[in-house]
C-alpha cells in the first residue's frame, strides 16, 4: 500500500477546503478521486475534515443569536464570486461558505454546549463505543441497482434510488445487483438471489444471498447476522456468501472480522484477517479454510456515494456544470445541410436551438416523447471543427456525454429513446464518435433493446457495439463479446453494424465495421452471432447509450449523425444535398 507524503498530505487538505469553498474544478476534482484511491489511509483524515465541516455548519445556524443575518456577516469578509462546482453539492450541506470568523465562533459554541450539556447529564451513563444515534425515520437507503428483480409484491417493480428503508424491513432480490447506504456510515453490496433484513443502522440480517460490504471508521462495529453466525466488522471490507442450509464463507479484503455465534455474543469463533477467508457449516464452530475470492463480489459502494448519501438526498440532482461553457451559435442552426442521409429509417443529427437534449422530439423515425438523456452529464454544442470521416460530415451541432462521476449511480446512461415504429427486419447502423481522454478504463456503448427500461437495466444482454479496455466490441451479451482494433484519442471514427435474423424469429446476428473504406458489405471487421444466454428479441423499439462505470468524469464522448437504415449504402452515404 503507498505510504502519503507530507505534500500529499497538503494538496489533499488543500484540494478539500477547495471542495468544501465550491471552488473544486473538474480537473482538481479527479485528482481528489485519484489521491483516495491511491491513499487509503488518507479516507479518514479527509472523511474527518468533512464531518467536523459540517458539525461547524450545523452549529453555527443554529446557534447564532436572535437578531444576526450570518449571510451578512458572510459578506462582510467574502466578495460575491461565482463558482462551478465538479462535484454534486447534494453531498455536502447546502450552505459552505463561512468566514473564519464565524467558524471560531460556531467552534466555541460547540464547545461551551457540550461542556453543558455533560454537566447536566452527568448522571447519564456514557454512549458505548460505536454506538450510533439512530433517526427514527430510516437505517438504510438504496443507492443504485444492476438489473435488479425484485421479488416484493408490495413494493414498485423498479424501486427508485434514494429510497429509504426503516428497521424491521425486508429486500428481497431474486437476481442482479442492489448497493445500499446504512445510516450508520456502511455500505453494502448485495447480489441476487438475496434476502437481507435491516435491523439497525449497524446490523443487518442476510437471510440468503451474496453481499460485500466496506465499513469506515465511523461505522466500525457493523455487523451481518446470518441463521448460525454475526460477522462483526473491525474495518474494513469483508464479504460474505450464505446459502438456504446456513451455510456461510467470510472473506476479508481489508482489516478484520470477528465471527461469532449468534446466540452467544460473547464467544467468538475467530478472527479473521486480510486475505484469509473461512467456510462456516450447520453444527460446526470452527470454519474450514478456503481461498479469498475478491473477484466473486460485485463492486461495494464509492466513498464519493457514501458521502453525499448522508444528507439524505440521493442521488444528486444540481447539475455538474461543464467548464468553458460555450453559447449556442445560432447561425448554425440554419438548416441549409442536414447531415442525415436521404432515405433512411431512422436517423438524428442533433441539431436543436437549445444545450440540452433532454425531451428533444426532432429527428426521424423516432417516438414522438423525446429524448431522456442524463442532464448532468450531456448538453448538446457547436463544435470548434465539424465531426468527419472520410466523406460523411457532421452536422453544426454534436452531443457531449461526459464520464461517470463516483458519487452517482454505477450505471452511467446517458441517453435513451423509443422508435416510432419498432424494427423487425433487418437493418443497418451507424454513427459518427470521438473521444477525448481515452484509456484502457474507459466504455462507451451503443444498444438495441425492445425498451428503454429503467435506470437500473444494463441492457447488457442485448445487442451492443461500442469500445472497452481500449478496444472496440460488439456483443450480444458480455460472455460473448469480441474484442477488435484500438480506438485513437480525439480522432472521428464511424462505426457501423448490421443486426439481422438468421433462420430464426429473433435478431441473432451482428456484423459491425470501423471506418470502412469502399463497398465492404461483405467483409464486416467481426461477427458475433446470439448466444444461449442472449435476450430473444424479436423487434428493436428503443435504443440508447451509456458511458461505462470507471471512465473518469473528465472525458467526453461525442456523437453526431445517428442513422438506421436498410441496407449498407444508406447509411453510409453522405447527407443529401437540399437544392
Amino acid at each position: 500500500m503507498n505510504q502519503p507524503n507530507d505534500a500529499i498530505r497538503k494538496e489533499l487538505e488543500a484540494l478539500t477546503c477547495r471542495l468544501l469553498e465550491k471552488q473544486l474544478t473538474t480537473d482538481q476534482d479527479a485528482r481528489l478521486t485519484e489521491i483516495l484511491n491511491a491513499y487509503p489511509d488518507l479516507i479518514k483524515d479527509y472523511t474527518n475534515q468533512i464531518h467536523l465541516d459540517s458539525l461547524l455548519s450545523a452549529s453555527l445556524y443554529e446557534s447564532v443569536p436572535e437578531g444576526i443575518n450570518v449571510v451578512d456577516q458572510e459578506n462582510l469578509s467574502h466578495e460575491s464570486q461565482t463558482t462551478h462546482l465538479g462535484i454534486p453539492s447534494a453531498e455536502l450541506p447546502a450552505s459552505r461558505r463561512f468566514s473564519f470568523r464565524l467558524r471560531g465562533i460556531a467552534l466555541v459554541m460547540v464547545v461551551l454546549l457540550v461542556g453543558a450539556v455533560v454537566w447536566l447529564n452527568q448522571k447519564v451513563p456514557p454512549r458505548q463505543e460505536n454506538q450510533i444515534a439512530s433517526r427514527p425515520d430510516y437505517v438504510g437507503m438504496l443507492l443504485d441497482t444492476e438489473d435488479a428483480v425484485w421479488g416484493h409484491d408490495d413494493l414498485e417493480e423498479d424501486i427508485p434510488y434514494g429510497t429509504q428503508f426503516k428497521t424491521g424491513q425486508s429486500l428481497w432480490l431474486k437476481s442482479g445487483i442492489a448497493r445500499i447506504h446504512f445510516q450508520s456510515g456502511a455500505g453494502v453490496v448485495l447480489e441476487g438471489p438475496a434476502k437481507i433484513e435491516f435491523r439497525s443502522p449497524l446490523n443487518a440480517l442476510l437471510h440468503h444471498g451474496k453481499l460485500a460490504a466496506y465499513v469506515p471508521d465511523e461505522a466500525q462495529g457493523f455487523s451481518v447476522d446470518t441463521s448460525k453466525i454475526r460477522i462483526v466488522d473491525l474495518g474494513t471490507r469483508f464479504g460474505t456468501v450464505v446459502d438456504r442450509s446456513g451455510e456461510a464463507e467470510v472473506h476479508v479484503f481489508e482489516g478484520e472480522v470477528d465471527v461469532k455465534p449468534v446466540m452467544s455474543a460473547n464467544k467468538k469463533l475467530a478472527n479473521l484477517k486480510a486475505s484469509q477467508a473461512l467456510r462456516f457449516s450447520n453444527g460446526t464452530v470452527q470454519g474450514a479454510e478456503i481461498s479469498v475470492t475478491p473477484a466473486k463480489f460485485a463492486d461495494v459502494p464509492t466513498l464519493e456515494q457514501l458521502v453525499a448519501a448522508k444528507s439524505g438526498n440521493y442521488p444528486p440532482q444540481e447539475t455538474i456544470h461543464f467548464e468553458n461553457h460555450q453559447p449556442l451559435n445560432q447561425i448554425s442552426l440554419i438548416k441549409e445541410n442536414s447531415a442525415l442521409p436521404a432515405g433512411i429509417l431512422v436517423g438524428e443529427d442533433f441539431e436543436y436551438p437549445s444545450t440540452s437534449l433532454f425531451q428533444q422530439n426532432g429527428g426521424i423515425g423516432f417516438d414522438h416523447e423525446g429524448w431522456w438523456v442524463d442532464q448532468n452529464f450531456t448538453r448538446l454544442m457547436v463544435p470548434e471543427k465539424r465531426m468527419q470521416w472520410g466523406g460523411l460530415d457532421g452536422g453544426p451541432m454534436i452531443l457531449e456525454a461526459r464520464g461517470r462521476h463516483h458519487a452517482y449511480p454505477s450505471l452511467a446512461h446517458r441517453m435513451a429513446r423509443k422508435l416510432e415504429t419498432p424494427l423487425k427486419d433487418d437493418f443497418y447502423f451507424s454513427v459518427l464518435v470521438q473521444y477525448h481522454g481515452l484509456d484502457g478504463d474507459d466504455f462507451f456503448g451503443l444498444w438495441f433493446d425492445d425498451s428503454k427500461g429503467r435506470l437500473g437495466n444494463s441492457h447488457s444482454l442485448v445487442p451492443s457495439v461500442g469500445f472497452k479496455e481500449g478496444q472496440f466490441f460488439a456483443r450480444f451479451t458480455v460472455k460473448d463479446e469480441v474484442l477488435f482494433q484500438e480506438p485513437i484519442d480525439h480522432e472521428t471514427f464511424l462505426l457501423v453494424g448490421h443486426l439481422a435474423r438468421k433462420n430464426a424469429p429473433h435478431f441473432n446476428h451482428l456484423e459491425v465495421w470501423v471506418n470502412p473504406v469502399g463497398d465492404r458489405v461483405e467483409t464486416p471487421d467481426v461477427v458475433v452471432n446470439l448466444p444461449k444466454e442472449g435476450k430473444l428479441l424479436k423487434s428493436i423499439n428503443a435504443l440508447g447509450m451509456r458511458i461505462g462505470q470507471y471512465t473518469e468524469v473528465t472525458d467526453s464522448l461525442f456523437l453526431d449523425r445517428l442513422v438506421i437504415g436498410d441496407s449498407y449504402e444508406a447509411v453510409t452515404q453522405p447527407a443529401a444535398v437540399q437544392k
